[in-house]
């Protein structure tokens, strides 16, 4: 199994040199960090000038910029590995090897997860806004950030026949999981865990929760498993499609 995987890190290492619309992509989490640097500024500057304390929106911002927002960033990433692989045959290729079946979704999911949660943390780190202890105690929702992009990145291989197409939902997709889930931060009702239908929701009440020094295991439990969930169920209608 270790050498499988091995093997699909080094197709996965080709294809992003080659791609420069990979690596670009896979910068994006750092991108965004960087522009928290501005925070403390832009903080001061609504203070002075307009009265308004943005030290309360914080962990809203940050959570949209360096949580939930590099989600469908990396997502894209793992989507448009996927959709050069079946251009490339390689799905098709590997039924006839003697890799495990599973081998392949496994090593995608887990490589997809594996580089979110170490991307997000050394993004909140970047931002030099978040204190080491939140940095810390947030690890558990990078991890589930990662499971939100792997679902991100099989739908993106189901859904679409090549990269352009990918690139378009993405977009759409974006924007549903980086605004809608941001919702909840200002308003204090039950009837608001609707919002979990969304995926993002649950990383962002999550890493809400840690910030104010609450518990947030109730919304990474409930998180992980639709996420996984949903994960699992776009990657049968990703390998059930003809390669």
């Amino acid at each position: 199994m270790a050498g499988v995987a091995a093997a699909y890190g080094r197709n996965d290492a080709r294809s992003i040199r080659r791609d420069s619309l990979l690596l670009g992509v896979a910068a994006g989490p750092f991108m965004y960090a960087a522009s928290m640097w501005f925070l403390p500024a832009l903080t001061r500057y609504l203070d002075r000038d307009h009265g308004f304390d943005l030290v309360p929106y914080h962990a809203l911002v940050l959570s949209a910029f360096v949580v939930i927002g590099p989600v469908a960033v990396l997502g894209a990433v793992c989507g448009l590995l996927l959709i050069e692989d079946k251009d490339q045959r390689t799905l098709a290729a590997l039924r006839v090897t003697p890799a495990p079946p599973s081998s392949y979704p496994l090593y995608r999911a887990g490589t997809t997860v594996a580089a979110t949660a170490l991307s997000l943390t050394a993004a909140m780190a970047l931002t030099g806004q978040i204190e080491a202890e939140v940095v810390a105690a947030s690890v558990p929702v990078t991890l589930l950030c990662g499971l939100n992009a792997a679902a991100v990145g099989f739908g993106l291989a189901a859904l679409a026949h090549n990269k352009v197409e990918a690139l378009a939902l993405i977009r759409a997709i974006g924007l549903l999981l980086f605004g809608l889930p941001l919702v909840p931060f200002f308003y204090d009702h039950p009837a608001l865990i609707a919002f979990g239908a969304i995926p993002t929701y649950w990383p962002a009440k999550a890493f809400w929760e840690i910030w104010d020094g609450g518990n947030p295991w109730p919304y990474l439990a409930a998180g992980a498993l639709y996420a996984g969930g949903l994960a699992w169920w776009l990657l049968r209608r990703l390998a059930s499609q003809k390669h």
